[in-house]
């Protein structure tokens, strides 16, 4: 966020491939590159009585692949927050697998035993990547299933997901409560 020059000045950047450098309070610096054919979205928001704040969103075309229905055939997905339900929920969304929420806990552990999930560097939010394909997370739910370590629902109805939304949620951290503050005032 920022004026017309701060936006532009980021956006050609982007558009470039050069390297930029990012800083923000309770992370460490970071040298980076969106690489080749990054994609950028401008956009303005404006508030009765102040000056229009321009905004840019740029993601590389590798983060592109990630969105649902840009790579049915990828191996991973990067997700805003590392909740154990709501990993489960968005790679069954994705994928088309039949989970229930109940699983989180004994999917997020074989995530992580078998090294398929991975923090990135987020600022007001703990993102990951998690890899794997279909068929490799209905082989992981077969077992288990078989083994009756997890179990499927006694009847038929619909499943039920309560997802925290933490996102914008006001933490114990002063950087994570400031950011909250600013984006209700937006």
């Amino acid at each position: 966020m920022g004026g017309d020059s701060d936006v532009g000045a980021i956006w050609a950047a982007a558009i470039e491939q050069n390297i930029f450098t990012v800083e923000a309070p309770g992370i460490e610096q970071v040298t980076a590159s969106l690489g080749q054919d990054a994609q950028c979205f401008r956009g303005t928001i404006t508030i009765a009585g102040r000056k229009p704040i321009r905004h840019l969103v740029a993601i590389s075309a590798e983060m592109a692949k990630t969105r649902p229905g840009a790579d049915p055939q990828g191996r991973r997905i990067i997700l805003c927050d590392n909740d154990p339900t709501f990993v489960l929920y968005r790679i069954s969304q994705r994928f088309g697998l039949p989970v229930v929420p109940e699983w989180a806990g004994w999917f997020n552990e074989e995530l992580n035993r078998r090294g398929a999930i991975k923090p990135l560097i987020g600022l007001g939010c703990t993102p990951v990547v998690v890899s794997g394909t279909k068929k490799l997370f209905l082989k992981w739910i077969r077992s288990p299933l078989r083994q009756k370590r997890i179990e499927a629902p006694d009847r038929n109805v619909p499943v039920g997901w309560n997802l925290a939304h933490s996102f914008f949620r006001v933490r114990e951290t002063g950087l994570e409560e400031e950011g909250c503050q600013e984006a209700r005032r937006l």
